[in-house]
């Protein structure tokens, strides 16, 4: 297996947690009946995550976004999961 194709069982469990914490925001943004921009958000978060090695520029980005939407709590629990995929 090839340097580039390894990923290491640590990242898959960090991996793991952020799909998670996702999944559980995008539950309540539909419970909320959040704007479609904002669950959109949500989504192109979860497609970042899943990358071989998500771009931190791009998640910041995506992150303030939701940031700016007012899911305070939430936005910080999920950015410690995803300072753990860098």
């Amino acid at each position: 297996m090839s340097e580039r194709n390894f990923v290491h069982i640590g990242h898959i469990k960090d991996v793991s947690a952020v799909l998670r914490l996702l999944d559980e925001l995008r539950e309540d943004l539909n419970d909320a009946k959040a704007p479609t921009a904002t669950i959109e958000t949500v989504d192109d978060l979860r497609v970042e995550a899943r990358k071989p090695k998500p771009r931190k520029e791009v998640t910041d980005q995506l992150m303030e976004e939701l940031a700016d939407r007012g899911l305070g709590e939430q936005m910080r629990e999920l950015a410690k999961a995803f300072d753990a995929l860098f």
